[in-house]
């Protein structure tokens, strides 16, 4: 069973490459590392290329933030930037992708963008 609260995206495709965006709610007692490892058993993550993800988290008025570009350079700035501008707290984004073969130059941030403003 998934952290209450989750959110699964729909799949988007660019040609061959496969993206999924997932929402879990975190507080800074979580551990993100145990939540990647949680979503990534539970919903056949396991054969994605990458695992981008970033998590902000309040406490006493301040914020704390941490990102993994999950070997996708830059996808974890795309995520956190989003969260940033729509103000997202005690949340968890992971942009799951699947490479297809087919490198997609800057179109692969703004899908990690676009899947980051959906899910939130």
């Amino acid at each position: 069973m998934l952290p209450k609260g989750t959110r699964k995206g729909e799949k988007l495709r660019e040609g061959r490459d496969r993206f999924q965006a997932f929402y879990v709610p975190c507080t800074a007692s979580d551990m993100p590392t145990s939540i990647v490892k949680e979503l990534t058993g539970k919903c056949g993550l396991k054969n994605a290329s990458h695992l981008s993800w970033a998590v902000r988290t309040g406490s006493g008025g301040s914020i704390s933030e941490v990102k993994s570009d999950g070997g996708e350079r830059g996808a974890g700035n795309c995520i956190l930037d989003i969260m940033r501008k729509v103000g997202a707290e005690e949340a968890l984004v992971l942009v799951a992708r699947w490479y297809g073969g087919r490198h997609l130059g800057s179109l692969r941030f703004r899908i990690y963008r676009s899947l980051t403003s959906d899910i939130l």
